[in-house]
C-alpha cells in the first residue's frame, strides 16, 4: 500500500499534522508536531524544479475503483443513520460493501489483468473494493496517464517527483478505474523545536488526567467502571511512539500500563521526526487517560516513502477491513481548497465504508482558525477549512479555552483564537461536500451558510494555555491544539460505546448524526456546554451550533445517558 498522500506539489503545500503543542512560559515559544502559524515563522517556499523523473524510477500509487452502486451506497448510509428506516444501524463488513456496491469480481480480474499487461503490478487491495495500490515505473506512469512525473527540491534541500498535468485514465480501464491519486511523494514536513525542561516550563501546569476527567463530568462513568473496557480505539499515525514515553505518563498519573497494538500500513513507520514522534506519544496519552482500559491500535504508515499521496485512504481503508476498531483518531489534515479532486475521492469512498461499517472517525478541524490554508502561507487569507475533517463521514472536532477551578471544577470555555500566533480551532464551510440531511438544529442554519457541509461538528480544549499534561521525549510538559481534541473525543466515543453496550446497545455507529438529533432536543441535563464567546479568527461562537465550536464540549456522562436513550427509543 502506497503511502504519501500528505504532502502534495499539485496542492503547492506541504501536509502537517494538527499540531501538539508545548509551552515555554518564559519565551512563549511553542514545540509542536506541525507550527500553528505564527506570523513570525517562515513559511515553506515553492519547490525548485530539478528535471524530469528518470523513467526507470519505481513510483507506487493508488487507483480509485469505480463504485457502480453509488447512487444505492448514498441511499443506504441515509438508510442507516434514519431511526424511522427499516435498516437503521444495519451496518455491513468490508467484504459485504465491495459485493453490494463495489466492482464486480469480473471486471475487476480484468483491470488487473490489464495494468499487468502494461507493466503496472497490483501490491494491495481491500475487500471493500474502494481502490487498488500499484506500482509502476515514472516511463509507464507517463506514457500510460498522460502525464510528466518531474523532480523537485523543497525549501528544505529535500527532493521529491510530482506530476506536471492530471492524469487521464485510458479508455479501456474507465469502466474500473475513476481517478489516480498519490502521483507524488513531498515529504511531511515539520518546523517545530522541543521545549526544554526548564523551571519556565515545570511552572506550568497543564490538565491532568483527573482534571479531564472532572471538567467533563467523566467521572460519574469511571464509578459505574465505564473505562474502555472492550473497547477498541485506532490512532492513525506517521511516527513511532515512545512506550518509555506512555510508561512516563501512566506512572505520573497512576494509570494502568498500556501497550498499543502495532499496526503497520504500507510496512509501518519506521521512527519518524521528532514531531511525528510527539504526535505519536500525545495522541495515545490522551485516549489512554481518557479510556484508560480500552485497547489501543497503533495504525502507522511512514511518514515519507517513496509511495503516492494517500496514506490517508489506504489506513482507513484497512481499518475497515480489519474490523477491529469502533472508532478511529486522525490528528492530520490540510487545506481542503488545495487537494486535488482524486485524492479527495479516494479518501471519500474509505470513509464511506468506514460509516458503512459502523464505525466513527474523528478528525482535527485545524490550528489556523478559520485559515487553513495559511498553515502553508501566511499570506492566503481565503476562508477554508480541512480535510478530512471537512468530510460528512468524519465527525469534526474544533478547539475551545478551557477555564477549571484548581480541583479541575469546569468553570467555563471559550472559543479557542491567539491572533497575534494565528492560531485557533479549525471551523468554517466545506468547498467539496453539500451540508448533510442530519445536519440540523438550533444554530447551523445562519448569515454563514450556504448548503455547504459545516464544521466542526464539536470542540474540547486545544488551546495550548490551557492544554493538556503530556510525556514526551522523556519528560512531563503541556499540549494543546485540536490534536489533543480530537483523541479526546474518540476516547470519550469509546467510553459511551461501552455503556450503551452495557445497556443493550451493540455498537453506536457513526454518532455525528446522533450528535445532532440529541442537540435539537431539549434534555433535563444538557449534553453540551454551549458556547457563546470568542471566535476561531473570524466566525464567532454563538448560541447554539457555530463555526467557531460546532455543537460545543462534551458533558461526557449526560451525553453517554442522551446516547443510549436515544438508540433504544
Amino acid at each position: 500500500m502506497s503511502q504519501a498522500r500528505f504532502a502534495s506539489l499539485r496542492r503547492s503545500l506541504t501536509w502537517r499534522y494538527l499540531a501538539p503543542v508545548g509551552v515555554l512560559a518564559a519565551a512563549m515559544a511553542w514545540w509542536c508536531a506541525r507550527p500553528l502559524a505564527p506570523a513570525a515563522q517562515n513559511r515553506p517556499g515553492r519547490p525548485a524544479l530539478v528535471g524530469t523523473t528518470d523513467p526507470r524510477t519505481p513510483i507506487e500509487f493508488s487507483l480509485v475503483l469505480r463504485l457502480p452502486g453509488q447512487r444505492r451506497l448514498a441511499r443506504f448510509l441515509d438508510n442507516l443513520e434514519n431511526p424511522a428506516s427499516a435498516t437503521y444501524h444495519h451496518f455491513i463488513d468490508a467484504a459485504a460493501f465491495g459485493a453490494r456496491f463495489g466492482l464486480p469480481r469480473t471486471l475487476l480480474d480484468r483491470a488487473t489483468a490489464r495494468l499487468a499487461r502494461d507493466a503496472v503490478r497490483v501490491t494491495g487491495s481491500y475487500p471493500q473494493r474502494t481502490a487498488l495500490e500499484v506500482r509502476a515505473t515514472a516511463g509507464t506512469i507517463d506514457r500510460l496517464f498522460g502525464l510528466r512525473l518531474s523532480d523537485y527540491q523543497g525549501a528544505d534541500g529535500r527532493h521529491f517527483h510530482a506530476p506536471t498535468g492530471r492524469a487521464i485514465v485510458p479508455r479501456d480501464l474507465r469502466d474500473a478505474v475513476v481517478a489516480v491519486a498519490g502521483l507524488d511523494n513531498a515529504t511531511i514536513e515539520s518546523d517545530s523545536a522541543k521545549a526544554n525542561e526548564t523551571d519556565a516550563v515545570k511552572a506550568i501546569e497543564g490538565m491532568a488526567p483527573p482534571s479531564a476527567k472532572t471538567a467533563y463530568d467523566i467521572n460519574p462513568l469511571t464509578s459505574r467502571h465505564i473505562t474502555g473496557q472492550g473497547e477498541k480505539i485506532a490512532l492513525i499515525e506517521f511516527g513511532t511512539y515512545q512506550q518509555s514515553d506512555l510508561d512516563g505518563f501512566d506512572q505520573q498519573f497512576d494509570l494502568p500500563a498500556v501497550t498499543p497494538r502495532n499496526v503497520a500500513v504500507d510496512g509501518g513507520t519506521t521512527n519518524g521526526s521528532a514531531s511525528a514522534v510527539a504526535e505519536a506519544d500525545l495522541d495515545l496519552e490522551v485516549a489512554h487517560e481518557i479510556a484508560p482500559a480500552a485497547q489501543l491500535l497503533d495504525y502507522n504508515a511512514p511518514e515519507a516513502t517513496p509511495s503516492g499521496a494517500d496514506a490517508f485512504g489506504a489506513v482507513v481503508d484497512q481499518i475497515v477491513a480489519d474490523g477491529q476498531a469502533s472508532v478511529a483518531s486522525v490528528s492530520w489534515g490540510t487545506c481542503e481548497a488545495a487537494t486535488s479532486a482524486a485524492d479527495l475521492r479516494r479518501d471519500e469512498q474509505a470513509l464511506e465504508a468506514a460509516a458503512a461499517r459502523g464505525i466513527t472517525i474523528v478528525a482535527a478541524s485545524g490550528d489556523t482558525g478559520a485559515y487553513t490554508c495559511q498553515e502553508d502561507n501566511g499570506s492566503d487569507h481565503r476562508l477554508s477549512v480541512s480535510w478530512p475533517s471537512s468530510s460528512p463521514f468524519v465527525l469534526s472536532v474544533g478547539g475551545t479555552s478551557l477555564s477549571t477551578t484548581t480541583a479541575g471544577v469546569y468553570q467555563g470555555e471559550t472559543a479557542w483564537q491567539d491572533t497575534l500566533e494565528q492560531s485557533g480551532g479549525g471551523g468554517g464551510l466545506s468547498l467539496e461536500f453539500p451540508r448533510p440531511s442530519w445536519q440540523i438544529g438550533p444554530g447551523v442554519a445562519n448569515q454563514f451558510s450556504d448548503g455547504k457541509r459545516q464544521l466542526p461538528d464539536v470542540a474540547a480544549d486545544a488551546d495550548p494555555w490551557s492544554g493538556w499534561d503530556t510525556y514526551a521525549a522523556g519528560a512531563l510538559t503541556v499540549a494543546g491544539g485540536t490534536s489533543a481534541a480530537a483523541p479526546f473525543w474518540a476516547a470519550t466515543t469509546a467510553l459511551i460505546a461501552q455503556y450503551a453496550r452495557q445497556h443493550g446497545v451493540s455498537r453506536l455507529g457513526f454518532v455525528d448524526p446522533m450528535l445532532y438529533a440529541i442537540a435539537a432536543t431539549p434534555q433535563r441535563a444538557p449534553a453540551f456546554h454551549d458556547l457563546t464567546k470568542g471566535t476561531n479568527r473570524y466566525y464567532p461562537a454563538t448560541k447554539g451550533w457555530d463555526f467557531a465550536t460546532g455543537l460545543g464540549s462534551p458533558d461526557v456522562y449526560h451525553l453517554a445517558q442522551d446516547l443510549m436513550a436515544y438508540m433504544k427509543r
